[in-house]
């Protein structure tokens, strides 16, 4: 129905991140997905998961490490890496 009414609409990509409290990185990368305009879903270790959770994800037992659309995107340094080469429309975007 959406598709018919408003066929250019287009849904973000879910964004997921594993945070951990007063992570100065967690707060990097939380406050580049908002300048973006991204929403996320924010998942934090000892909370809501463990890190033991997080490394048989992605091998990492960093925080943070973020997923957009499904994909490991990786840490701070490669969100911003990732933002940086891809177009913040095509964030948004869902097939």
């Amino acid at each position: 129905m959406l598709k018919f009414v408003a066929p250019d609409w287009k849904a973000q990509e879910s964004v997921a991140i594993f945070t951990k409290p007063g992570c100065q990185f967690c707060a990097k990368v939380k406050q580049a997905l908002q300048d973006k305009g991204l929403s996320y879903e924010e998942i934090v270790l000892g909370k809501d998961a463990t890190v033991t959770s997080v490394r048989a994800i992605t091998g990492k037992m960093t925080a943070p490490q973020v997923f957009i659309g499904g994909k490991y995107i990786g840490g701070s340094e490669d969100l911003e890496a990732y933002l940086a080469k891809t177009d913040s429309c095509l964030l948004k975007a869902v097939d």
